[in-house]
Formats: structure tokens, C-alpha cells, sequence
């Protein structure tokens, strides 16, 4: 039988290095649009009355 390889160690580390980087960033970004306070605008620029529930 052969041996398993033992290569890759560089590979998965720099796998979840960005793996984690990219959970972080939906982490703020959803964390920001959360705190986000959008005004609506119709095609004349002014805004819209919109609804709240």
C-alpha cells in the first residue's frame, strides 16, 4: 500500500486564513446594514414615504 501524502499543510492554512477573512467581512458588512438607515428616493430625488412596520 502507499503512504498517505503529508504535503499541503501552506495550503490549508492559507485555506482557512481566507476561509475566516471571508466570514469575518459577512460578519460587518451584515453587523452594518443592520445599523443602516436607507432613505428611499423617488425619480424626482425626494423621499419617499415608506412604510415601517
Amino acid at each position: 500500500m502507499s503512504e498517505p501524502k503529508k504535503g499541503g499543510g501552506a495550503f490549508l492554512t492559507m485555506f482557512w486564513l481566507i476561509g475566516t477573512l471571508f466570514v469575518v467581512i459577512l460578519g460587518v458588512v451584515y453587523v452594518i446594514t443592520k445599523k443602516a438607515n436607507p432613505i428611499m428616493l423617488d425619480e424626482q430625488g425626494r423621499p419617499q414615504q415608506t412604510q415601517h412596520s
